[in-house]
């Protein structure tokens, strides 16, 4: 029975705490971006999407996620559940990857649980487990993981990869590169494992071929008319070091449920006494951890926009770190207790911080909630079809003005791209219209007027 608990019982623990705080996610409703991003995905032929991910350094807009997109729509219709599943399902397998790379990186089961214990939850994320919106995310951390766990596998040993193995680890980077901008890190991430662990004997082929690999993507990705930095100006880099540090420590101040306490000077602090810790100790996971820290928030860090769950991937970096020198405190001088108590005294301890801040970030999280659900079960009752191509008219609707979000909702309800749709909200004229419904929304009902 003790060995049932030691080998399964983290495992469990870790599945309470997940849910116990991120669980309610599955039960969320469509986003405006979900409405967006399936609109947007639908527009394409389903092999035009295909041929977009094997053209990888093309301006095609996250074809990963779009695959996810129109799959689970093809499969299940406009309802929120199935893609909230498939997401659930994709954040429990990153924290099986992200045990998975912690072990081989530190040796020691109990580090490598530590580690997931601290990426398990974060209550800035909350759009991670909330909207479906961030599968970019949840594919781009599964794919680069994948890739850097099978390329770890490998060289571990002291092994060179095979032709077959270039070409399996190539494909989840693509994959991961297809998913989303962050994984572009994943050159500098094999370039610093070799060096760190295998010193003189570095092989920089890894760095090398994916570094090539990833020339063309960055190239197509910031050029042309068609590139994001050129059609959206949250996306227009400011590089410089000042940017650097002034956003890091913003993000710190995120990631440590701060508000104000660090600042460019203390955020210096903190980073050089890291590197000195870890040179001081000589620590292989301490050194590999800093770097992934700095080097992984490079994608987003000069960008004129902030959200918290974009440390989404570079927080394995601070759990690779934090619970490496847990775990040394442990050993070092607490000797006569299981490492067990540690990993659950860190996640006792942990928990009501995440509480705390779980009512803050879901106050701001559901004053941007959209009325989806209540919208398609009206529509649903009141209008069970719609003819191709039909003409609406919204005399009165719950949604906000000079947006897009209520029309992508009936096209993707009626499975019709074709649909349009005015409001009187956007300032939109009846007089003149040939709409073929007219509908006005009182109370949480929709009523459906005689067509004009």
């Amino acid at each position: 029975m003790r060995a049932l608990t030691a080998r399964f019982g983290p495992a469990l623990f870790l599945l309470a705490y997940f849910f116990w705080f991120a669980g309610g996610g599955l039960r969320a409703r469509f986003t405006g971006d979900d409405l967006m991003n399936l609109n947007f995905h639908l527009t394409p032929s389903f092999p035009q999407l295909l041929r977009s991910n094997l053209t990888y350094w093309s301006t095609a807009y996250r074809p990963m996620g779009g695959i996810f997109y129109v799959a689970v729509y093809r499969l299940a219709g406009l309802r929120p559940m199935p893609f909230r599943v498939v997401c659930f399902a994709l954040l429990l397998v990153n924290l099986w990857l992200m045990y998975r790379v912690s072990l081989r990186l530190t040796g020691r089961r109990e580090a490598a649980l530590l580690a997931t214990l601290l990426v398990t939850y974060h209550a800035w994320f909350v759009n991670l487990y909330y909207s479906t919106g961030t599968i970019y995310e949840l594919l781009s951390f599964g794919f680069y993981f994948a890739a850097l766990d099978y390329y770890l596998g490998i060289r571990e040993s002291g092994a060179a990869l095979r032709l077959r193995q270039w070409g399996v680890f190539l494909a989840l980077y693509i994959c991961a590169l297809n998913s989303k901008e962050l994984a572009v890190t994943l050159p500098v991430c094999i370039l610093c494992y070799e060096f760190i662990w295998h010193g003189a004997k570095a092989s920089a082929r890894g760095a090398t071929i994916t570094g090539l690999l990833t020339l063309p993507y960055v190239i197509g990705k910031l050029t042309g008319p068609d590139s994001l930095p050129a059609t959206d100006p949250l996306y227009r880099p400011a590089i410089s070091a000042a940017r650097y540090l002034h956003t890091f420590h913003l993000y710190l101040n995120v990631l440590f449920y701060q508000d104000h306490f660090f600042r460019d000077a203390n955020t210096i602090l903190l980073v050089a006494g890291m590197l000195a810790l870890a040179l001081w100790l000589r620590s292989r996971p301490l050194l590999f951890g800093w770097c992934f820290i700095l080097f992984s928030v490079l994608p987003f860090i000069f960008l004129p926009h902030y959200s918290g769950f974009f440390l989404y991937l570079p927080m394995a970096g601070w759990a690779w770190y934090g619970a490496t020198v847990l775990e040394m405190i442990w050993v070092r001088f607490v000797k006569s207790l299981p490492a067990w108590v540690l990993f659950l005294a860190v996640g006792l301890a942990l928990a009501p911080l995440h509480a705390r801040e779980a009512r803050r970030t879901m106050q701001v999280f559901a004053s941007a909630e959209l009325p989806t659900t209540e919208m398609i079960a009206q529509l649903r009752e009141v209008e069970p079809s719609l003819p191709r191509g039909a003409y609406l008219y919204f005399e009165s609707d719950p949604f906000p003005a000079k947006t897009y979000s209520l029309v992508f909702l009936v096209r993707l309800l009626y499975d019709d791209l074709s649909i349009q749709a005015a409001r009187a909200k956007d300032g939109d004229p009846i007089e003149g219209g040939h709409f073929d419904a007219v509908y006005s929304w009182t109370d949480g009902k929709l009523a459906k007027a005689e067509s004009h």
